[in-house]
C-alpha cells in the first residue's frame, strides 16, 4: 500500500456533504411523498496518491456519494475543496477545469462506453473535449495508454462488444487516465469481473497509481479486495460515515458493531457454514424515513435508550490516529 501523504494538504476535502432527492412528485398527478436522505452530512480528507475505500451494503448512499463529489449531482448542502478550490457553487465553464482532474471509472465496463465508437476513439474523447492537443498528438498519448493498460495499436479500430469485460475496463481505465487526471473515482470497478480477472485489473490500478502519482476513491462491498488495496477504509451506513481508520487498524479492531458484522459475514475458505451471528438481521431502513437517533439501533445488538434518542458524533476511537467511529460504545465493545 502506499504511504498516506500529509493530512494537512488534502487532495480533496469534503465538508458536511449532503445530497436529497426528492421522492414522488415526478408527474402532474404524483405527490411528494418525502425527501429521500442519500448522503446525509458527510466529511472526510482524501491526501494526494492515497487510496480511501468507501465501503457498506447496497443503497447505503456509496456511489451517490461518489459522484456528487465528482459534481455529476449537485450538492444540496455541504463543501467540496478540490486542490484548495471550493467546487460547490461553480457554473459549468469555471468548473470544467476541475472536471479534467476527476475521473471516474463506474461498473459497469460495457455501459460505460460508446459501442458507436472504436476503442482509439473512446480514449481520445476526453482529449477531444477538453482541447488538448492536435491529432498526432492525442495519437500518440492514446497509443501510450493502450500500451500503458494491456492494449495493442491494432485493438484501436475495434469496438467495445469484441473484447471481454477485463479489457473493456482496461478501455474505461485508458479513458479516465487520458486528460491526466489527479484523483479518480472508481465505482466498483472489478465488481462485474471474474474473480481471475479482478486481480488483474486491480495490480494494473495500483501499477498506474505508482507511475502518475493518482489518488483513489475507491467504492467496493468486497472487503477482501479493500483490505489489500486501500490505505483507508471508510464505512458507510444509511448516507453517513459510521467508521473510518487505517485499512490495517479497521480489520483489526473494528469499533463499530456494523463494521464487525460486515468483516464477520465475510465468506471463509474452509470454513464451510457462516454462522448465524455473520448475518445482520434486518434490511437497511430506507433512507426516506431513516430511524431516529443512531441509524443502526434497529439492527444492532449493542442499542440502548441512548442510541435510540440521540445520533451519535464520529470521534477519535480504537488506539491508533485516525481511526474514528460513530457509536456510543465505541470504546466499549471489541471486535
Amino acid at each position: 500500500m502506499t504511504a498516506g501523504p500529509s493530512p494537512e494538504t488534502p487532495l480533496l476535502e469534503v465538508q458536511g456533504l449532503v445530497k436529497h432527492f426528492p421522492a414522488g412528485g415526478g408527474g402532474l398527478f404524483a405527490a411528494d411523498t418525502g425527501t429521500v436522505r442519500a448522503v446525509d452530512g458527510v466529511s472526510f480528507r482524501l491526501g494526494r496518491g492515497e487510496t480511501l475505500a468507501l465501503v457498506g451494503e447496497s443503497g447505503c448512499g456509496k456511489t451517490t456519494l461518489a459522484r456528487t463529489v465528482a459534481l455529476l449531482y449537485a450538492p444540496t448542502a455541504g463543501s467540496v475543496r478540490f486542490q484548495g478550490r471550493e467546487l460547490t457553487g461553480l457554473g459549468r465553464r469555471d468548473l470544467k477545469p476541475a472536471r479534467r482532474r476527476i475521473q471516474m471509472i463506474f461498473q459497469d465496463p460495457y455501459s460505460s462506453l460508446n459501442p458507436r465508437l472504436p476503442v482509439g476513439a473512446i480514449i481520445a474523447e476526453p482529449l477531444v473535449i477538453h482541447g488538448l492537443g492536435g491529432r498526432a498528438e492525442q495519437r500518440d498519448r492514446v497509443a501510450m495508454l493502450a500500451r500503458q493498460v494491456g492494449l495493442g495499436a491494432a485493438d484501436m479500430d475495434r469496438y467495445p462488444h469484441q473484447f471481454s469485460g477485463g479489457q473493456r475496463q482496461r478501455i474505461a481505465i485508458a479513458r479516465a487516465l487520458a486528460v491526466e487526471p489527479s484523483l479518480v473515482i472508481a465505482d466498483e470497478p472489478v465488481s462485474a469481473l471474474d474473480v481471475s480477472i479482478q486481480s488483474q485489473v486491480l495490480n494494473l490500478m495500483r501499477d498506474l497509481q505508482a507511475a502518475h502519482g493518482l489518488t483513489y476513491l475507491f467504492i467496493s462491498h468486497d472487503l477482501a479486495v479493500v483490505r489489500h488495496f486501500a490505505d483507508r477504509v471508510a464505512v458507510m451506513y444509511l448516507g453517513r460515515i459510521v467508521e473510518e481508520a487505517p485499512a490495517d487498524a479497521l480489520f483489526a479492531d473494528p469499533r463499530h458493531p456494523y463494521t464487525r458484522a460486515l468483516i464477520a459475514a465475510q465468506p471463509v475458505v474452509g470454513r464451510g457454514k457462516r454462522r448465524p451471528g455473520d448475518v445482520l438481521p434486518g434490511d437497511i431502513p430506507s433512507p426516506l424515513r431513516p430511524p431516529p437517533g443512531c441509524a443502526f439501533h434497529p439492527r444492532c445488538p449493542l442499542a440502548a435508550d441512548i442510541c435510540r434518542q440521540s445520533a451519535p458524533a464520529l470521534e477519535a476511537a480504537g488506539g491508533e490516529a485516525g481511526h474514528r467511529a460513530a457509536c456510543h460504545f465505541k470504546d466499549e465493545a471489541g471486535p
